[in-house]
């Protein structure tokens, strides 16, 4: 991931656990008036977020080759996972694709 991805992910984090803790401590703003827009402003976040993980895990080079497919399956079934993959994998530098030196 390159420097405005890290950023965009940290941010959208950020702006989904704040949306949750905010309408948590806020019962009076769980009107759907309310609800609707800043749901739906989590949305779009939450798919460019997605997004920009899926393309990372499909540009980076891993070990095994199941692995791209186990962490596509994971993050799919169960969205926090992809914090777990940021972590992991999503913040560090990718590897180059292919051989790494060609030596005659």
């Amino acid at each position: 991931m390159n420097f405005f991805e890290k950023l965009y992910a940290i941010a959208a984090i950020i702006f989904e656990i704040g949306l949750v803790v905010f309408f948590l401590l806020q019962p009076q703003y769980q009107r759907l008036s309310i609800l609707l827009p800043a749901c739906s402003v989590g949305l779009i976040v939450n798919i460019i977020f997605l997004f920009l993980v899926f393309r990372d895990i499909f540009q980076r080079t891993f070990d095994n080759s199941r692995t791209k497919y186990f962490w596509l399956v994971i993050i799919l079934l169960f969205w926090p996972a992809g914090l777990v993959y940021l972590l992991r994998h999503g913040f560090k530098p990718r590897q180059p694709v292919g051989p790494a030196s060609s030596a005659g």
